[in-house]
């Protein structure tokens, strides 16, 4: 179920876009390390295969596609005037460096690998992105 209804009076996609909301706001002072390239993949890869939530955060969990990891990683890089990178498929999807666990938790972020065995209404593609 992605909408609202008795038992979630607002519903898994408002929830998800809160949660992607809260995780651009959170990565944004991150993105001078974004220049580096070798950063830029290890973000990639922890963004992906991974259900995030956030301490004291909007409920539940958020998970993103491989082309939405890609396109949040290259929107901080371009906001720094970096050249995007095709993240996308190239292998390490779902590994979590020791150092990004500490850095995202940090930040109030815990994880969980994804069950990518079963439908996942909160995972988030890149055209479901709202403006």
């Amino acid at each position: 179920m992605t909408g609202a209804g008795p038992g979630n009076p607002r519903g898994v996609a408002d929830d998800t876009a809160d949660l992607e909301d809260a995780l651009l706001r959170d990565l944004f002072p991150l993105r001078d390390r974004l220049r580096d390239e070798w950063f830029a993949r290890e973000l990639y890869q922890a963004l992906t295969n991974t259900a995030w939530r956030k301490q004291d955060g909007p409920d539940g969990h958020l998970s993103l596609s491989w082309k939405r990891a890609e396109g949040i990683v290259n929107e901080l890089r371009e906001r720094d005037g970096e050249a995007p990178l095709e993240l996308a498929q190239t292998g390490g999807e779902g590994e979590l460096s020791p150092m990004l666990a500490e850095e995202l938790a940090g930040l109030g972020w815990t994880s969980a690998p994804l069950d990518t065995g079963r439908h996942d209404d909160a995972h988030v593609e890149e055209a479901e992105r709202h403006p």
